[in-house]
């Protein structure tokens, strides 16, 4: 493999999204000879398929972790749960909580909601199960 084949496959998502944006600069320039717009075009054409790419393989990801974070959910106590985030949502009233303290607040809130969730599906998927 040579390396501008290993350049081309070890591309990011930023970097194609940084390559497209170079692309659509040298387009909107008013001097460019129509052959040379055409190979940019041809060239942003490519790269914009090969970010559908990127964007499908990291959809992807994010699903199975998804799916592994469902599976993965153990027996919560839900009115616990529900206590902790009300608990939070006080703190976050008060006047004098910091940013810092305030997003990690959010943070923890955020995961016992996704916890929550997680469960509940997973109950519910259980539940279909059960009923068939």
């Amino acid at each position: 493999m040579t390396k501008e084949m290993k350049k081309e496959k070890n591309k990011t998502y930023e970097g194609i999204i940084e390559e497209l944006e170079n692309i659509i600069s040298k387009l909107n320039s008013a001097n460019i000879p129509i052959e040379n717009s055409i190979k940019l075009y041809e060239e942003g054409i490519k790269l914009s398929n090969e970010a559908d790419k990127e964007l499908l393989t990291i959809e992807k990801n994010i699903q199975k972790i998804k799916k592994t974070k469902v599976n993965n959910v153990k027996s919560i106590d839900i009115e616990k749960s529900f206590i902790e985030i009300e608990e939070i949502i006080e703190n976050l009233e008060d006047d004098n909580i910091s940013i810092n303290e305030a997003e990690r607040s959010y943070k923890k809130a955020l995961s016992i909601i996704f916890s929550v969730e997680s469960y509940l599906k997973k109950a519910k998927s259980e539940i279909k199960k059960y009923e068939q």
